[in-house]
């Protein structure tokens, strides 16, 4: 099997890339030939991705098409996938989802540049009449519905199959196209020794290295600081939870893209409160050694997969999220959730204070959070199920399952009748 597999690489800063070059294509091509086609602007930086995979322009696949079996195009919501999105409505192939609500995307390539008609265009095509009202009132407001249209529909249209990382995505994915074949395969998680490892580090001596009082307690939240990760409220129950946990910190791990500093201000917790700015893997494996337990909230939610909390995750660390999307899906014995709700900032808090009370209830979410990750986002499982389903889709597997099944209900044939199914399973198996 040969492969062709569009992606942004570093040094552009997406995850997706991150997820290319360390979770999927260490591991997928042990079973497949692949080649990566990226921007034809961008110069990669990555050197196992250099040493180990043949890169190409992805201007030149019009001309090496018939080299491969199928196209493999990862999809999310930025700047960076304009290529990809362009190459998947020219050469159709499986579609991997990392986004449901792609309007950032749509934004950049129509509004940013000008663009007006593309973009009304678009949410026409994917939401109609409705669709179109909602794209008119948005430029004539400059309010956008980032999160409140998936805006995927063409993508679906256009794809052999659909990979998605969480049942959230599925759902929106099938209310698009209901006859469009899908999957649901985890999102990779490639464990890094510096986690492996991260029960062994020396806290008290690396707290001092970072400015951190040894008796402090740490509670730490991952990633880019801005409205949807729910920041003004995680602040408002922090201050609350000072009252009664005085010797406390919060650390803030990311860059900040919303000005939180006058929030802090106003708030009164300042001396509580450090901010990192942008942190390198390195620093971050520090300050997720030194945490006691992390919270990483979202809503509105693009339907995302986080890399943050599966870290937080596999290190065994407590995390707090928010109740929505693929956090929902999160089995409730890894971590501790909050419904986004009136009372969210209530619940929070009541998190907080269960958290840092309970040290048997920490370590007990931390290791049941560790063994879900190493056993359900094990990279190694996850390249056998993306081969599987590649592998079903050139097969036509997957289309010959849904006429047999069809078949079966047309003769009568019911669940309750599993002697049945059994022997024509069987037999549909020993053809494949």
């Amino acid at each position: 099997m040969k492969i062709a597999y569009f992606t942004p690489v570093s040094p552009q800063r997406t995850g997706i890339a991150d997820y290319s070059e360390r979770e999927t294509l260490p591991y997928l091509s042990r079973y497949a030939d692949i080649d990566v086609f990226i921007d034809e602007r961008i110069k990669p930086t990555n050197q196992d991705l250099i040493s180990n995979f043949n890169i190409h322009p992805y201007t030149e696949y019009d001309e090496m098409k018939g080299k491969y079996d199928i196209a493999l195009y990862h999809m999310g919501n930025s700047e960076y996938h304009k290529f990809i999105y362009e190459s998947l409505l020219k050469y159709p192939g499986i579609t991997v989802l990392h986004d449901i609500y792609l309007h950032g995307f749509l934004w950049c390539n129509s509004l940013l540049k000008g663009d007006r008609q593309n973009y009304l265009k678009e949410f026409e095509y994917c939401h109609g009449p409705e669709g179109l009202e909602v794209a008119k009132k948005a430029v004539e407001t400059g309010v956008y519905p980032e999160f409140e249209y998936p805006l995927i529909k063409r993508i679906v249209n256009n794809s052999l199959g659909i990979v998605c990382h969480s049942n959230f995505g599925l759902k929106k994915t099938l209310e698009c196209n209901s006859g469009v074949f899908t999957s649901k395969i985890n999102h990779p998680l490639r464990i890094a020794e510096e986690i492996k490892i991260i029960d062994r580090v020396d806290t008290e001596d690396l707290k001092v290295k970072l400015g951190i009082d040894k008796k402090e307690q740490v509670i730490t939240s991952f990633g880019f600081i801005n409205a949807h990760k729910r920041y003004p409220i995680l602040l408002s129950a922090f201050k609350r939870f000072l009252r009664d946990y005085p010797n406390s910190i919060l650390l803030l791990v990311g860059e900040d893209l919303m000005g939180i500093d006058g929030l802090i201000t106003d708030l009164g917790i300042g001396k509580s409160v450090k901010m990192t700015g942008y942190a390198p893997f390195n620093r971050i494996m520090d300050y997720l050694a030194v945490s006691d337990f992390c919270v990483n909230l979202r809503y509105p939610t693009a339907g995302e997969t986080s890399g943050s909390v599966l870290r937080i995750m596999a290190a065994g660390k407590p995390v707090i999220v928010s109740n929505v999307g693929w956090f929902s899906e999160i089995p409730d014995s890894c971590c501790l959730k909050v419904d986004v709700d009136s009372y969210e900032e209530e619940i929070l808090l009541e998190c907080m204070k269960l958290l840092s009370y309970d040290i048997r209830l920490r370590g007990a979410l931390g290791a049941n959070a560790k063994s879900y990750v190493i056993k359900e986002h094990d990279p190694e499982k996850i390249a056998r199920e993306y081969y599987m389903f590649i592998r079903n889709i050139l097969n036509g597997n997957e289309i010959i399952i849904e006429d047999v099944s069809e078949k079966l209900i047309e003769l009568g044939i019911r669940d309750n009748d599993e002697d049945i199914i059994r022997k024509v399973s069987e037999r549909v198996h020993e053809l494949f």
